[in-house]
């Protein structure tokens, strides 16, 4: 689901981020937790979803995402 591409459009700009996202944390990650918060990137899901999509507690998926520099969407 995930495809590595240049051309990733994502609801924030990351130039613009205090803090780059940690990929090589997000690269260690299971397969589908990294669908989910590729998805949840690209604003087409919300992180509730995407935490259901991953399997996992609405928490335990906010602490990867943190984890990982991935900004919250309000």
């Amino acid at each position: 689901m995930v495809q590595e591409s240049e051309s990733k459009k994502y609801w924030f700009n990351q130039k613009e981020l205090i803090k780059p996202i940690d990929w090589e944390y997000f690269s260690i990650q299971p397969k589908i937790i990294k669908d989910a918060l590729e998805l949840y990137m690209r604003g087409e899901i919300s992180i509730g979803k995407a935490a259901e999509m991953a399997h996992l507690h609405f928490r335990e998926f906010d602490i990867i995402r943190a984890k990982a520099r991935i900004p919250i969407l309000i």
